[in-house]
């Protein structure tokens, strides 16, 4: 169990770190602080509309709607963009 939250860990950060090297890190702050308890279905709202998008992030664009609807793990992606956008 341990080693599948480390994984999750390295790739929340991986994640993180395309974001800001994209200069999309206020844009993906406003954007994840907007989902809320709605998460599951933007995700899927998202995958429909942004799926032309997800290939900027790589193999990091399925992860980041599984990410999408949890709110924990959007919470750690917000923490971890904003200690790397500084």
């Amino acid at each position: 169990m341990s080693s599948n939250l480390s994984k999750e860990e390295e790739l929340l950060d991986k994640l993180a770190k395309k974001i800001v090297d994209s200069k999309l890190d206020t844009i993906a702050i406003f954007l994840l602080n907007s989902f809320g308890p709605m998460g599951r279905v933007w995700a899927q709202l998202a995958r429909l509309y942004l799926q032309p998008f997800l290939i900027l992030l790589g193999n990091h664009g399925e992860l980041f709607l599984m990410v999408l609807q949890d709110s924990e793990k959007i919470e750690k992606l917000i923490s971890k963009i904003e200690k790397y956008s500084q």
